[in-house]
């Protein structure tokens, strides 16, 4: 991590800037150090936060690797999560309350938004502090749940274009 660290920087920034003479228009992403005139919000990113956000999100990614491991044969985990209501409420709470929290927590700590007027210029500054375990955990529980609202889309458009089966 360290490596990644050192070639990655400490943030990554996606600078806007536009001023109005001369009229002009830039867009900055830069790794490493925050952009001059930006300094370090409050807190930043704490190993709690990440932990939390993986308890969070585990229960649902663990049935839906069950899930997974169902389609191709080996059906013993999911016969363990349907056959557990404890397992099924855990899963829907982390579905409908766990994602949420943990992508909200995890950013919460990583996230810095900034927007700064001078005259004549107006700048807006969107910074994510490199912290792995936090973009691990927002990733994952954006593209789990993502996957998940995804599915409920296409069986929606599916049940309202005649498939029975879909509804």
């Amino acid at each position: 991590m360290a490596w990644l660290r050192a070639h990655v920087g400490e943030w990554i920034s996606i600078r806007a800037h536009a001023e109005r003479a001369p009229l002009r228009f830039t867009l900055t992403l830069t790794l490493g150090e925050l952009p001059e005139g930006w300094t370090r919000a409050r807190g930043h990113a704490r190993t709690w936060a990440g932990i939390v956000g993986l308890i969070c999100i585990t229960p649902f990614v663990l049935l839906l690797a069950a899930t997974l491991l169902r389609s191709v044969g080996l059906g013993a985990p999911y016969a363990w999560f349907s056959a557990s209501p404890i397992a099924i409420l855990a899963a829907t709470v982390s579905l409908f309350i766990g994602i949420p929290v943990a992508i909200a927590i995890n950013l919460w700590r990583i996230t810095h938004v900034g927007f700064q007027r001078r005259s004549g210029a107006v700048e807006g500054l969107v910074a994510l502090e490199f912290a792995p375990l936090h973009l691990i955990v927002v990733l994952a529980a954006v593209v789990v749940g993502g996957l998940f609202f995804g599915h409920l889309a296409a069986d929606s458009y599916a049940c309202l274009h005649g498939v029975r089966s879909a509804c």
